[in-house]
């Protein structure tokens, strides 16, 4: 009978994930029906063919762990549906993994924690056919259980950006691009960049002495409490590293990620080229990628070498999801 304690707790908790994952596929499914395709971003997660196909197969997938995720599923064909579709995620995922440590191993891409997310995702969803393929009694919902599902949900909600962060975020993709974009950060009074704002500015400079780009455009704003400019102060840390100052675009409409994004996606257009190294820290690139593909720009994520840790670092991790959910969901806030 203990035995047992630790098995009905993991079927618990696979059936509150199942939910909350459930749901947030089906907002994805929802949303791009409303907002168009690029609304989706559990690509980010896992690869699958893009259309209509697709998208049917993402709804499938939200109904079944839904369903699951309520109860067990009482009836042969929907338990055979869920495993489907579950395995066919399991599937996908290995492929992503395969494909993430050929491109790792190749040299085409550098990380310091050879870790993809497409590993969770493959195990969760074995984990998860497993226990769809189970029948079982039907669930009672009591206040308490109510309450895990909903602290399930927030702990997936979590989860799944700070996932992307450090996986994807420490993740090198450099290689060739039409330039390079250096996100700004804070600068001081007299003209000198923060110690964020150097990393990032140096991970721009060295990629362009290797030559992945003839164009750095450095992006930020003028501060409003001393006026000074931060891609002023990022330009002439540029060109005292040796970085001619014809080969440097200066953006001070940069903001914020979104402007940014907006700016240097008109930036290409006019020039009728696409690609992009987008450079900052690694808690910022899942939310840097995903405004990018919104705006159909092919961009390669940089991650900035620390030259030491910043004091900060937990704040912007935390404030990062948050904001990440923000840019998602920026198609239906007010001003957007």
């Amino acid at each position: 009978m203990i035995a047992t304690v630790p098995a009905l707790a993991s079927a618990r908790g696979c059936r509150n994930v199942a939910l909350a994952l459930g749901v947030f596929v089906a907002l994805n499914v929802l949303g791009s029906a409303i907002a168009g395709p690029r609304f989706d971003v559990t690509g980010a997660w896992i690869s699958l063919p893009e259309g209509t196909g697709s998208s049917v197969f993402k709804a499938m997938l939200a109904a079944t762990l839904i369903a699951r995720g309520l109860g067990p599923l009482r009836r042969g064909w929907m338990r055979v549906v869920a495993v489907v579709c579950l395995l066919a995620v399991a599937l996908a995922a290995a492929w992503d993994t395969a494909v993430y440590f050929a491109l790792l191993l190749g040299g085409r891409i550098a990380t310091p924690l050879p870790f993809p997310s497409s590993v969770l995702v493959l195990a969760l969803s074995l984990a998860l056919a497993v226990t769809a393929a189970r029948p079982g009694p039907a669930r009672v919902w009591s206040s308490g259980q109510v309450a895990r599902s909903l602290a399930t949900a927030a702990g997936v909600a979590c989860a799944l950006p700070l996932l992307l962060m450090l996986t994807f975020g420490p993740t090198r993709y450099a290689r060739e691009a039409d330039a390079i974009v250096v996100f700004g950060a804070r600068v001081y009074s007299d003209g000198t960049p923060s110690l964020a704002l150097a990393d990032r500015v140096d991970e721009g400079i060295r990629l362009y002495h290797r030559g992945l780009a003839p164009s750095l455009i450095m992006s930020g704003a003028i501060d409003e409490d001393h006026g000074v400019s931060e891609p002023e102060a990022m330009k002439a840390r540029a060109i005292a590293a040796g970085v001619p100052a014809s080969a440097i675009v200066l953006d001070e409409l940069g903001v914020d990620t979104a402007a940014t994004v907006e700016q240097t996606a008109e930036w290409l257009q006019q020039r009728g080229v696409r690609r992009v190294l987008a450079v900052s820290h690694y808690y910022h690139q899942p939310r840097v990628k995903l405004l990018f593909e919104r705006a159909g720009v092919l961009a390669y994520t940089v991650p900035a070498t620390m030259s030491r840790r910043l004091l900060k670092e937990p704040w912007f991790v935390g404030r990062e999801v948050l904001a990440y959910y923000a840019a998602w969901l920026s198609p239906f806030l007010p001003g957007r």
